[in-house]
């Protein structure tokens, strides 16, 4: 009954744990090529990497014998013992994931040594090799992978679209740019310059692949023990973000996921930045080898660690020391005094009502007089008052305002009322409605108490909105009195173009400038502009992490984000009549008992379940 599997069945079956997309065969022929010696990497990707994948390097190159037997299973030149393993200085040890490649592609190699006259040639399709022969190349290897899972339809069925493949790709990409900067990489798409790195500092290295320009809010982190040498860099705390995405660990040049060093990272900005931002950072973790176990999952990049504990506590100190050392400064120049005294001599915004105080140049500073009857907390009004909005502005710049009231114009009437749908249930009675703190509504409804989450249900009725647009495909933007034009990163630009159709209809006025850069002619409506670069780049980002969601379809997705966008910025009017017209909107949607990802909307307590709690035994006198 008992029988062995052949090896192109046996390496299907591999497959499916270090192959699961293209960016995983990327990924090991980049490590392949670094373990190689390479100092320069270039990468072509075509169609997401679903039609062609190819990695050329000038590493060492192979033997004419190695061209044949690194495509076999577990054949490797990185490890020759078990106890090699905690003594690693490559990344590839397993020796499963060209065996891995070779049976679900099409794949073709040149590789050539420096003492070789000549280069070999071999082309391999399901495991089985069709060709090998003598051809001509420069010294390093040359690899192209073509139509993966061309033999097994179903897992091909299994990719995601073009534009989210091309995504994990650049990912991986970066990853290893990253964390080797001494190294130069290239990377092309569909024929397109896209990324080309010069071999550079660390520093440089992680500006240029995160695409900012600020270096001077990117932060060094460093120390040194006996157990982890830390280094790297974390970005200030406006660098935040809402979603994840420049979260960097590296270990002995290996990237690695750790939600453990990561909530570290996040600890040490505790007070610095919202609760739910996420901060920029790349460290990078030396570790004696024999301190630590990679051989945990097929991809390498789940680690353990010896002292995972006392590695906790020193990054999260690392990162504090780097933060607790960030001043802003003014673009003053302080070097001399007489910049100095012009500095304080500048003029203060006066309070509203009071007089502003008369500088005079060359005055000392102990001229001013006091009154020491004065107390800020009598009763005769001349204590602190709380000045306009128009003196803070002079501080924080111009802000656009949205206020809210209980007219025509208020922010609850901007959103159409859903049309109720068609049922014979009989419209639900209200009585009165009166706001509970600032996160709650109470409302009598047939006579049931209900306590409803505002934000939830005005969030539930943006997603059924945004939703009716998309499936309508028409949207209402509000024009830009001037276009603004703004700059998206690589990964990001094949996404844009993708969704470009839906997020007219969510109501953005976009074109496609050329290179990196979009036009904004318009925004949704109901959205306030001035961030549009920011909501562009989460909008993509949620669009991201939800497509993995089976229960989510692309327009789903899509109005869910823009939900939370909206509800953010538009801020609920207490007043009664507001409230009230929160809560019809929500009895109109043919779902409002709870959200799309199964969050209740409100509480209902009934008369017999007050009578019941007040009849209890803790109730008793």
């Amino acid at each position: 009954m008992i029988k062995l599997l052949s090896d192109a069945v046996a390496n299907q079956i591999a497959a499916g744990e270090v192959v699961q997309r293209p960016a995983n065969a990327i990924k090991e022929l980049l490590e392949n090529s670094l373990d190689a010696g390479a100092t320069k990497i270039q990468v072509l990707i075509k169609d997401g990497g679903s039609t062609l994948m190819q990695v050329i390097d000038n590493g060492k190159g192979m033997s004419e014998t190695d061209v044949r037997l690194c495509w076999e299973r577990h054949a490797t030149s990185k490890i020759q013992k078990a106890e090699d393993l905690f003594q690693l200085q490559t990344y590839g040890f397993r020796g499963e994931a060209m065996a891995s490649i070779a049976a679900v592609a099409q794949v073709e190699m040149k590789s050539r040594r420096a003492e070789d006259e000549v280069a070999q040639y071999i082309r391999i399709e399901g495991s089985e090799v069709l060709e090998q022969r003598p051809d001509a190349a420069p010294v390093g290897t040359n690899i192209s992978i073509k139509n993966l899972f061309y033999n097994i339809p179903a897992r091909r069925n299994f990719l995601k679209s073009i534009a989210v493949e091309t995504k994990h790709i650049v990912e991986e990409f970066l990853r290893q740019a990253m964390a080797n900067p001494q190294v130069e990489f290239v990377y092309h798409n569909n024929g397109q310059l896209v990324y080309h790195f010069r071999s550079q500092s660390a520093k440089d290295r992680v500006l240029e692949a995160l695409g900012r320009k600020q270096a001077s809010e990117l932060l060094a982190v460093e120390e040194h023990t006996d157990i982890v040498e830390i280094q790297g860099f974390v970005g200030a705390p406006g660098w935040a973000k809402r979603t994840r995405g420049e979260q960097y660990f590296f270990m002995n040049g290996r990237f690695i996921r750790s939600s453990y060093f990561h909530h570290a990272v996040s600890s040490a900005y505790e007070g610095l930045i919202e609760a739910e931002s996420h901060p920029t950072y790349a460290i990078y973790l030396k570790v004696h080898p024999s301190k630590v176990d990679v051989n945990v999952h097929p991809t390498k990049t789940e680690v353990k660690f010896e002292d995972e504990k006392h590695i906790y506590n020193l990054v999260k100190a690392a990162v504090r020391k780097s933060l607790g050392s960030f001043v802003v400064q003014p673009n003053l120049d302080l070097g001399d005094f007489d910049h100095l005294d012009a500095f304080l001599r500048q003029p203060i915004a006066p309070r509203s009502g009071a007089t502003p105080p008369q500088w005079q140049s060359g005055s000392p500073a102990n001229t001013e007089k006091r009154n020491p009857a004065y107390n800020p907390f009598g009763d005769n009004g001349g204590g602190y008052q709380r000045s306009s909005h128009q003196d803070w502005q002079k501080v924080l710049g111009s802000v656009e305002i949205t206020t809210t009231h209980s007219t025509s114009g208020s922010v609850d009437s901007q959103l159409s009322i859903p049309t109720p749908p068609a049922t014979d249930a009989p419209e639900p009675q209200l009585g009165g409605v009166f706001a509970l703190g600032e996160n709650y509504l109470v409302a009598n409804v047939n006579s049931q108490l209900w306590v409803v989450d505002k934000k939830r249900a005005q969030q539930h009725i943006y997603y059924h909105e945004y939703l009716q647009q998309l499936q309508a495909q028409s949207g209402v933007s509000q024009q830009l009195l001037f276009p603004r034009t703004i700059e998206l990163s690589p990964v990001q630009i094949p996404m844009v173009l993708e969704l470009m159709q839906e997020l007219q209809w969510l109501g953005f006025d976009l074109s496609h400038f050329g290179g990196n850069t979009l036009i904004v002619n318009g925004v949704p409506a109901m959205l306030s502009q001035g961030d549009e670069q920011k909501l562009i780049e989460t909008l993509l980002e949620d669009y991201q992490n939800t497509q993995g969601d089976i229960k989510l379809s692309k327009y789903q997705s899509m109005a869910l984000s823009m939900a939370r966008h909206a509800a953010l910025r538009n801020p609920i009017n207490q007043s009664e009549e507001a409230l009230q017209s929160l809560l019809y909107r929500m009895l109109s949607l043919p779902d409002y008992h709870s959200s799309l990802n199964g969050k209740t909307l409100y509480i209902e307590i009934s008369a017999n379940q007050l009578f019941e709690r007040f009849q209890s035994q803790k109730f008793k006198s």
